[in-house]
């Protein structure tokens, strides 16, 4: 139980940092100095992790209503 905790904060954790770095790449000039293309693929980069990140979470839901369902066949 404990480690499915750690790993659902982990999770959570992610998705705020994938989140947060895409609104301040988009809000600020941080990376004006680099190719739009960079730019590009980081922003990609980094809706890859937060997608990867939900669907884990989702993971761990499914996971946890399939184990429901057993016990309640049983």
């Amino acid at each position: 139980m404990k480690n499915k905790r750690t790993f659902i904060i982990i999770l959570l954790a992610l998705i705020a940092f994938s989140l947060g770095a895409i609104l301040l790449i988009n809000n600020t000039d941080i990376l004006s100095g680099t190719d739009k293309n960079t730019v590009a693929l980081t922003k990609q980069y980094l809706k890859v992790i937060g997608f990867l990140s939900i669907m884990g979470l989702v993971y761990l839901r499914m996971k946890n209503a399939s184990k429901i369902e057993d016990e309640e066949i049983e």
